[in-house]
């Protein structure tokens, strides 16, 4: 499956905004519509199926709802996990996300939530892997080494990109090298989910060269 995130998409949202007049802030995620951007988007994902993920991905822009689920936090959880990761302060835009998605969950009673609250992650993953079983079987997904490989540098491109374009917009100037963030493994072995740490700027260049350019350790180009 080819991974949609709303947050690695970040800065192409604040361009186009942007550059359609919309005000935006200083700092903070900001509190315009993303929806149509993300639609758009999804529109030129045509295969194979997509999973979207992200805290403004609300459940009027999932509309109808039955391919969606939620993974919601209690209020004080996404507090609590908000405080731990932003020390200096949490601005009010992650509040307003949390609190838009509530709500048009409430309006939508056929909507489906998993609570997340004292849950690892991967309980997490198996309840997402067990709501949506049917329609995983029923596909399309990557079957051959070379689809899955496509899909993992699709992650790791917008990722790097993402990430390259934070550090040159950041207030304070930063050295991509500095920088470490995890990558998917493009192995493409059916069960590897091994990720990467690298710097961006090594991980940037590495994807100049084609799939499998970022291997885990141990991990090597399948055999076609």
């Amino acid at each position: 499956m080819r991974w949609y995130s709303v947050d690695d998409h970040t800065w192409q949202y604040w361009d186009r905004a942007a550059a359609a007049g919309v005000a935006l802030p200083s700092s903070g995620p900001g509190d315009f519509d993303r929806g149509p951007m993300i639609g758009k988007d999804l529109l030129s994902l045509s295969w194979p199926l997509v999973v979207v993920e992200g805290a403004l991905v609300t459940p009027d822009l999932a509309t109808p709802t039955g391919n969606a689920v939620w993974l919601m936090p209690s209020q004080e959880e996404q507090r609590a996990r908000l405080e731990k990761r932003h020390p200096e302060g949490v601005h009010h835009g992650y509040l307003w996300g949390w609190q838009l998605v509530r709500n048009q969950l409430d309006a939508a009673p056929d909507a489906a939530t998993i609570i997340v609250d004292n849950q690892t992650v991967s309980q997490t993953l198996a309840a997402v892997e067990n709501h949506f079983a049917e329609c995983l079987a029923a596909g399309p997904t990557a079957r051959s080494v070379r689809e899955r490989q496509s899909l993992l540098r699709y992650a790791n491109e917008v990722a790097v990109t993402h990430s390259l374009t934070g550090v040159a917009r950041a207030p304070v100037p930063r050295d991509a090298s500095t920088v470490i963030r995890a990558f998917d493994c493009e192995c493409a072995a059916p069960t590897c989910d091994a990720l990467v740490d690298l710097p961006v700027s090594d991980a940037a260049a590495a994807l100049a060269a084609p799939p499998p350019a970022l291997l885990a350790p141990g991990h090597h180009a399948p055999i076609r």
